[in-house]
């Protein structure tokens, strides 16, 4: 007996070396992880405005063969554009590379970016999939102008008469012509790539008629800022020749060149019901009551035989600009493409710092000019800190011009390593229309001081341990290869030592492994059947409803099952062929793209490595979601 307790106490210091050994190169290995991340600057846009895509590939020696989504909707403005860097963490240096797009979409509607992928030291990652929103343009949303006619005082009987009547003989369309067009106006029609300008379309008119604008002008190679709501203005009136009009706002909208040249400011159409007072009509009692048939008329109660009615479509006439290249000899290396006038700054809410803590770092650029374009600013990290993606804020004013407002980018990072730190001074450069320069601002650089952590602050043991694992990187064919020398000294004295009560043992556990067998099998079988053929519309909602709670263990086991079932079902598989590589290789057998079976891969490895380590998985669970829904569809509509 005394012998069995010693056995067990080696058997059980044995595992526990062994274990730890394991999850120590398991975390080192973990924190030089590839990933390919995905994301928008924005999730909701107006239809002509920009937004920037970035495919981020992190901690990659060789990255290769970069395939983007189909951008179908949307306009490519500049890119790919290939943004890399480094930061280092515990004497390890991570590098990144980007590959950073600036779109424009030409209509609207809910779009998904999927398909992303890159070859990466040699095997294919797919990206997760992005979701953007695009809204139509503000204003009303038909487009209905209503016009009702020039009603005036008994001094201006004369000039309504003559503009509302129609004689016999008398040309209809010219008549429109002179007194119903478009007007439209440029506040310059020469200017450099990024610099603003102003145009303005407006609806002239004299006559009574019912208008509504067929085609809003596109402007191709502009990015597009709508000033004001038309269907919030009322008419005004605007003398042109000694005639007074009644004018109407189609679009003013403020212009940003995105390429030098000559741009075309396309015509707006505006389609018109006029209505026309038959001359005859209004004289067939000498006229005494005219001005109760103009009033009749524009209150819509005026019989149809005094009426001639007139259906024409008047269109704008096109603007040319001419867009100047910006300076290429002294473009600063910095320079990204804003244009206008900014400053920069940074600031931190903390100069002091726990080890392992959070700290903030605020980067704003202010100003007026094209904000649709200021990129992520470069920032030089120092070594020995973990830094995030940046949360990207802004807000401008659309009615000054140019735009007047702020952009800013604030970054969560985490120092590994006590001491003093200094975050270099960030540069952004910008062209200035006004002096015809480039020029380069910057912000003062900042200090941080990088104290112990508390001893209130390692309470948690299962932190305080993987603290201690990533502070000292250690040799993984070294780990390992102990590892493995500890299981082979296990399994002798295990041969040894308790092979005897395995024996007296062995019926009880071959009758005990069969019925937990069963057990698990007939849970497994059930489950299987309720997540395949359930008749639920939805096959991820349980794992919808683990993300919409937070719940990351539940979120990461839920969305394995659900994605595991699905294919298994689309494939007609058994609940015993859910293994990775039974499923992988059913895809291939099915004719499954390549990229689809990338990306289930990377689900499961997301699921199954957030399962043991959730803090890895808790900012990804709205990515991991958005791939495997990609997943569901694509298969579906195969």
């Amino acid at each position: 007996m005394e012998g069995n307790r010693k056995m067990k106490l080696i058997v059980k210091y044995l595992l526990q070396t062994v274990f730890i050994l394991f999850l120590t190169a398991g975390v080192n290995d973990l924190s030089a992880q590839v990933k390919a991340i995905a994301f928008s600057s924005s999730k909701t846009v107006l239809r002509e405005e920009l937004v920037t895509i970035q495919f981020n590939i992190e901690n990659a020696d060789q990255v290769q063969d970069f395939c983007p989504p189909s951008f179908k909707g949307f306009r490519i403005v500049k890119g790919p554009m290939h943004v890399s860097g480094s930061s280092t963490v515990n004497d390890v240096e991570s590098k990144y590379i980007s590959f950073v797009y600036v779109l424009q979409p030409e209509i609207a509607g809910r779009y998904s970016f999927a398909g992303a992928s890159v070859k990466v030291n040699g095997k294919r990652l797919a990206f997760n999939a992005i979701r953007i929103d695009v809204k139509s343009s503000t204003g009303n949303p038909n487009n209905q102008y209503s016009f009702p006619g020039n009603v005036a005082g008994n001094a201006g009987v004369q000039n309504l008469y003559s503009d509302y009547t129609i004689k016999k003989g008398e040309d209809v369309r010219d008549k429109i012509r002179k007194n119903l067009f478009i007007k439209v106006t440029a506040d310059k029609t020469s200017c450099y790539e990024g610099e603003p300008l102003v145009a303005t379309y407006k609806l002239y008119t004299r006559l009574h008629s019912e208008s509504k604008v067929a085609r809003r002008p596109s402007f191709n190679g502009f990015s597009v800022y709508d000033m004001v709501d038309p269907s919030s203005l009322s008419s005004t009136i605007e003398k042109l020749n000694g005639k007074d009009f009644n004018v109407y706002l189609i679009r003013k909208a403020q212009l940003f060149p995105l390429q030098s040249g000559i741009l075309q400011l396309d015509p707006a159409e505006v389609e018109n019901d006029v209505s026309f007072l038959k001359a005859d009509y209004v004289m067939k009692d000498r006229g005494d009551h005219l001005m109760d048939i103009l009033n009749a008329l524009g209150s819509n109660n005026l019989k149809d035989e005094g009426i001639e009615k007139e259906n024409v479509t008047i269109k704008s006439n096109p603007v040319n600009i001419v867009v100047k290249a910006l300076p290429l000899v002294t473009k600063p290396h910095c320079f990204d493409g804003a244009v206008g006038s900014f400053s920069i700054q940074s600031s931190t809410l903390h100069n002091e710092v726990s080890l392992n803590d959070v700290a903030v770092l605020k980067v704003i650029i202010k100003g007026e000019g094209n904000f649709g374009v200021i990129n992520t600013p470069v920032i030089k990290w120092p070594k020995n800190i973990d830094v995030f993606e940046p949360e990207i804020k802004e807000d401008y004013l659309r009615s000054v011009v140019p735009m007047r407002g702020y952009k800013s980018f604030e970054y969560r990072f985490v120092p590994r390593q006590t001491g003093n730190i200094i975050i270099p001074a960030i540069e952004f450069s910008y062209f200035n229309p006004g002096t015809n320069e480039y020029q380069i601002v910057h912000t003062d650089s900042l200090q941080f001081s990088i104290v112990p952590a508390s001893v209130n602050d390692n309470i948690n043991k299962e932190s305080l341990v993987i603290k201690t694992v990533n502070s000292n990187p250690v040799n993984k064919k070294l780990v390992i290869g102990i590892a493995g020398l500890l299981l082979i000294i296990f399994g002798i004295l295990l041969s040894r030592f308790i092979r005897p009560s395995l024996q007296n043992s062995e019926r009880k556990l071959t009758t005990d492994y069969k019925e937990m067998s069963e057990k698990n099998r007939y849970v497994t079988n059930t489950e299987f059947s309720q997540r395949t053929y359930s008749p639920a519309i939805e096959p991820l909602y349980t794992a919808r409803l683990a993300l919409v709670q937070q719940d990351c263990k539940l979120f990461y086991k839920e969305l394995n099952i659900a994605l595991r079932c699905f294919i298994a079902n689309k494939l007609s598989l058994s609940s015993l062929q859910l293994d990775n590589k039974t499923i992988e290789k059913e895809m291939r057998t099915k004719g499954i793209d390549e990229i689809v079976i990338s990306q289930f891969n990377l689900v499961v490895q997301q699921c199954e490595i957030a399962l043991y380590t959730p803090s890895f998985g808790e900012t990804d669970m709205q990515a991991a979601y958005d791939l495997t829904e990609d997943i569901i569809q694509t298969l579906n509509r195969k």
